[in-house]
């Protein structure tokens, strides 16, 4: 009798261990019951308000930023922000050799429209050889590397936390490289590199504060065919 009785203890003790590992058991985080309610129905893939007037991969205003879910988010996993740290200021003095940021924010292009026979491909003022947009920014919304809109967390929901990105995108993508002959067959082309940053899914709060990856425009660069090369 006392070996069935020890059996059948054996039996229920595995039948709890097993419950308790099955993944369907773990227990939620504890978010407040109304903290979720408005986020009945969420497409990440659909552009945000910020973003629905162009073909921009990333946002630099929100007016719609959620701050006070992130700064939830954050109080109730303070360790979270330990995970990726910042430099908030950068600029061609210390990202870009030989240029001072002085000399970088002076760049124009004003005559210069991307045809290789316009006599401004041969003459203008100091610049890059592919003319482009530079920006050191805090993006607050970007698609990550899966195409999903997420909120990135910036000082407009937890104060002194930023996170700044270089970006650098192509005036005239696919057009001929300033100064250079028609005959090289020369062409602009966007060069992207991928970054990590610190995220809140708006449509799954539940997610709390994790590290996304997002594809963000580093460069333009010229390029030669290979015959010239």
């Amino acid at each position: 009798m006392k070996t069935v009785m020890l059996c059948f203890g054996a039996i229920l003790l595995g039948v709890a261990v097993q419950t308790a590992a099955d993944p369907q058991h773990y227990p939620k985080p504890a978010y407040p019951a109304q903290y979720g309610q408005k986020y009945d129905y969420c497409d990440p893939r659909k552009a945000p308000k910020c973003a629905e007037k162009g073909n921009q991969t990333f946002c630099l205003k929100d007016s719609e930023y959620p701050s006070k879910e992130v700064k939830y988010a954050i109080e109730y996993d303070p360790l979270v922000l330990r995970k990726y740290a910042d430099v908030a200021d950068q600029s061609a003095d210390n990202l870009v050799d030989g240029l001072t940021s002085l000399s970088e924010n002076h760049f124009d292009y004003p005559d210069y429209h991307g045809k290789t026979f316009e006599k401004s491909n041969w003459v203008g003022d100091e610049g890059y050889i592919c003319p482009s947009d530079v920006l050191y920014a805090r993006p607050l919304r970007a698609v990550n590397a899966d195409g999903e809109w997420r909120v990135i967390v910036q000082d407009i929901a937890w104060p002194g936390y930023t996170q700044t990105q270089r970006i650098e995108t192509c005036l005239f993508p696919g057009a001929s490289c300033r100064t250079l002959a028609p005959c090289y067959g020369s062409q602009c082309l966007q060069k992207y590199v991928y970054q990590r940053m610190l995220s809140f899914d708006p449509c799954d709060p539940e997610k709390g504060i994790f590290i996304d990856i997002y594809k963000l425009p580093s460069a333009c660069s010229c390029n030669l065919p290979r015959k010239f090369q």
